[in-house]
């Protein structure tokens, strides 16, 4: 009897030490954002928020460049990322084609302005000046950048930018190079988002005594983080929770905050973005 009692006894430790060890392979979460500023700035910008994501989600939080605004839009269609820091803009776009979903956005984004900006030497004291002038955009998808700035053109100034500039508007692709081209003279006036302008002012990045600020728009809504559309119900409060949970008093979330430009995060929902979408549909530049 003995006997057998060994054998069963190594048989069951030999099945035993077949079994696989649990898994401890950490969930993999990809983010991405459209690249308004050049690359170097916006990795830098995201490093402590993927940091911070990565252990509030348990999870292993990947940053994926993409080359463009609209590459952000595809990726996250394409289920190549997971969330994506968009703006208002490219919020719609996303949400139009891939029923992606606003999760939050910083306290700054519910009143988000744009200014323009005129090289000294143009003579443009003020828009109505800009006629019969060189001007720049942004990325041709930017809330900020051009959107916004061309609804308030038209609606606020009565000046098409289709026809009423030297020439077709110059797309920069970013909001600091649209003030460096101005500030080069390269074209004579530009409109970028104000955020980055100020930053860029006080880093001493672009020079206030070749180029002014002529008029700051009204507010508007505008950058959010959005999800895919099928990430899971679970991830989703996840990540809002973690953004919600930022506290500008604990010294590592205010790392995080300041590079990313809010005081706090808040809850964004769909109906935030109505407008947005609007004034894409009434400029022709969402089909």
């Amino acid at each position: 009897m003995d006997r057998y009692i060994t054998l069963a006894v190594i048989v069951l430790a030999a099945c035993s030490s077949d079994q696989p060890p649990a898994s401890t392979t950490k969930a993999k979460v990809r983010v991405t954002g459209i690249p308004d500023e050049n690359p170097t700035e916006l990795q830098r910008r995201h490093a402590p928020l993927v940091a911070h994501l990565a252990t509030a989600l348990d999870a292993d939080v990947t940053f994926v460049p993409v080359t463009d605004y609209g590459a952000a839009v595809q990726a996250l269609a394409a289920g190549k990322v997971d969330f994506a820091w968009l703006g208002g803009f490219t919020h719609v776009q996303s949400r139009r084609l891939a029923k992606a979903i606003p999760l939050v956005m910083r306290d700054i984004d519910r009143d988000f302005k744009s200014v323009f900006i005129a090289h000294k030497d143009a003579a443009i004291a003020s828009p109505a000046d800009l006629r019969g002038k060189r001007f720049a955009f942004g990325s041709k998808s930017s809330t900020s950048g051009h959107l916004m700035p061309r609804h308030f053109l038209s609606t606020t100034h009565k000046l098409d930018a289709a026809k009423d500039f030297a020439a077709p508007p110059v797309f920069s692709g970013a909001h600091d190079a649209t003030a460096k081209i101005v500030e080069s003279g390269k074209v004579d006036a530009g409109a970028l988002n104000k955020q980055v302008w100020d930053r860029m002012v006080k880093d001493g990045a672009v020079d206030t005594n070749k180029v002014d600020v002529i008029w700051t728009t009204p507010g508007y809504v505008d950058y959010v983080w959005t999800a895919r559309h099928d990430v899971s119900a679970d991830l989703r409060k996840a990540f809002v929770d973690a953004m919600l949970t930022l506290d500008p008093d604990n010294a590592d979330h205010k790392t995080v905050l300041s590079l990313q430009g809010g005081h706090r995060y808040v809850p964004a929902s769909p109906s935030d973005f109505d407008a947005i979408e609007a004034v894409g549909l009434s400029t022709g530049l969402l089909k």
